[in-house]
């Protein structure tokens, strides 16, 4: 599988996992505003939350998107906490449903997660392992 291939199916299944940890707590929640970004994953969040609070000790994370079947796709890699308003009006205007809970995509508040993935592996068949997938230099 190709990266371009990782891409259609995050944005097929919509909604994935994301593990933050501050270095002795873990947390993982769904999250359904991601969206590749060349080859960036940015999801929309709320400044201050914990995830945030994590991302900000340790600036790392793992997303899993995962379908019916129990195919899924472990993207993991170094984040970085956007409060630039060109990001956050980019992403705003690539997930329509953003428009539902923020009203101004300059709200302070209103975060973009934007995640350089380092490693992509996929479960295609349950049993079978994992395939890497080679992130373009």
């Amino acid at each position: 599988m190709s990266l371009e291939m990782v891409k259609s199916f995050v944005k097929e299944v919509g909604w994935g996992f994301l593990a933050t940890s501050d270095g002795n707590k873990v947390g993982v929640r769904p999250v359904g505003s991601c969206v590749w970004m060349d080859n960036e994953l940015w999801c929309a969040t709320t400044d201050g939350t914990e995830k945030i609070v994590q991302l900000r000790e340790v600036p790392y994370a793992e997303y899993c998107f995962c379908d019916r079947e129990g195919k899924h796709v472990r993207i993991a890699g170094t984040c970085t906490i956007s409060t630039n308003n060109d990001d956050k009006l980019k992403l705003y205007e690539a997930v329509p449903i953003l428009k539902k809970y923020i009203k101004d995509p300059s709200e302070p508040k209103y975060v973009v997660i934007r995640m350089k993935p380092e490693r992509i592996r996929l479960m295609a068949q349950a049993g079978k392992g994992y395939e890497y997938i080679e992130m373009p230099k």
